[in-house]
C-alpha cells in the first residue's frame, strides 16, 4: 500500500489533543485545537508551540509528529508537554503525551530511528522556578499509547 503523506507541523495547530484513554491534563475526551489554540470554560488555556519533529514513530513508514503544547491555568504556572500523533492516512490522530512539569520549556524535536529527541531546560533540585540551569536531552519512545523514557543526558545551561 503506499504510504500516507508524512505528517506536518502546520496540521497540529487543527489536531485533537488527548482522548478518553490518554487524558491530557485531567481533561476526561479530547480538546480541539483551532489554529493552534484552545481555550477552556474553566479559563485555562492551550497553545501549540513550536519546535516540532517529524518522523516514522511507529515503523509503519508514514511520518508522524511530534509537537509541544503549553497549558496556562490562570496563575503564573506554564505547564509544558511533549505531545505525540501518529499519522493516519496523513492526518495527525493523538497518541499520548509526556508532562515535563511547570516552566520548563522545549527548545527542539528530533524523530530518528524510531525515536524522538527532545531538548528542553530545566532546574537542579534545590533551584528555584525562574533559574534554569540544565538543558536536558531525552530520548523517548513511542509504543501504543505508552510513550518510554530511553535516556536522558544533563548539561549546564547558563541561558
Amino acid at each position: 500500500p503506499p504510504k500516507a503523506p508524512a505528517l506536518t507541523c502546520k496540521q497540529l495547530g487543527g489536531a485533537q489533543l488527548g482522548s478518553a484513554k490518554v487524558p491530557f491534563n485531567g481533561y476526561p475526551d479530547y480538546i480541539p485545537l483551532l489554529d493552534g489554540v484552545w481555550s477552556g470554560e474553566d479559563g485555562a488555556t492551550v497553545e501549540l508551540q513550536k519546535p516540532c519533529g517529524i518522523g516514522d514513530l511507529d515503523g509503519d513508514g508514514a511520518a508522524d509528529a511530534v509537537g509541544t503544547v503549553l497549558l496556562r491555568t490562570g496563575g503564573i504556572g506554564q505547564f509544558w508537554s511533549v505531545v505525540f500523533w501518529h499519522n493516519s492516512a496523513g492526518k495527525p490522530a493523538y497518541r499520548s503525551l509526556v508532562d515535563l512539569g511547570d516552566r520548563n520549556p522545549v527548545t527542539s524535536i528530533s524523530v530518528s530511528g524510531q525515536r524522538a529527541t527532545v531538548v528542553w531546560l530545566t532546574r537542579s533540585d534545590g533551584k528555584s522556578m525562574a533559574e534554569l540551569d540544565l538543558r536536558r536531552t531525552t530520548v523517548y519512545q513511542l509504543s501504543g499509547i505508552t510513550v518510554t523514557e530511553v535516556k536522558h543526558t544533563d548539561a549546564p545551561y547558563t541561558g
